[in-house]
């Protein structure tokens, strides 16, 4: 099964910028607002909102890459609601919402085992102030775990100066073990390497 991973932080925190090391060959990138890369020598990407097209794309980089990375996921949830946001049915969009957020998870669980996607978000805060994925208000939350569908987590913070990857040690950081560290360096070939190190395969 394909292993999605969740890199969570605010603007400026670092998720995009830890792409730098992994090769411009090595990736397929999906980019659902921003059109530029903040470091040189970055990849062509691919862009969308649309959740259908997501999977799709996600599908064919699979075929060629063993990364991909969507970013930012939450551009999808923003332009879906946007575009629902005049429906008779309100409670429908969120059904929506949840229902594309599911089964984009799973189709990235459904890829083959060596495919490992990153998926970037912002941060929100929910009713007792712990760091959740932004993903447009509790009723959607409310429906579905996305912190539960995945086996890491990664929350992207800049401490004392220095962009770093917080593992373990703060909710909802998780990585199944894949990591002794709590803290490591910001950079996704590291995340990389200690996943397939962990799993096995190239």
């Amino acid at each position: 099964m394909g292993v999605p991973v969740l890199i969570l932080g605010p603007s400026g925190s670092g998720k995009t910028y830890s792409l730098r090391n992994i090769p411009a060959n090595k990736y397929g990138l999906i980019e659902c607002e921003k059109t530029m890369l903040p470091f040189r020598g970055g990849v062509k990407f691919a862009r969308t909102k649309d959740f259908g097209e997501l999977r799709s794309i996600i599908k064919a980089y699979s075929e060629r890459y063993n990364i991909v990375v969507v970013d930012d996921f939450g551009y999808c949830v923003t332009d879906l609601f946007i575009h629902h946001i005049n429906d008779r049915d309100q409670y429908g969009i969120y059904k929506t919402i949840a229902a594309e957020v599911y089964n984009t998870i799973e189709f990235i669980n459904a890829l083959p085992e060596n495919v490992i996607v990153f998926i970037t978000m912002h941060t929100d805060s929910d009713a007792f102030n712990n760091i959740i994925p932004k993903i447009m208000g509790k009723m959607v939350n409310e429906k579905i775990d996305l912190l539960g569908m995945v086996n890491v987590c990664i929350l992207s913070e800049v401490v004392d100066g220095e962009h770093v990857f917080i593992i373990d040690g703060k909710p909802p950081a998780k990585s199944c073990g894949i990591f002794s560290e709590s803290v490591i360096p910001n950079d996704l070939a590291v995340v990389e390497k200690g996943i397939r190190d962990f799993i096995g395969g190239e």
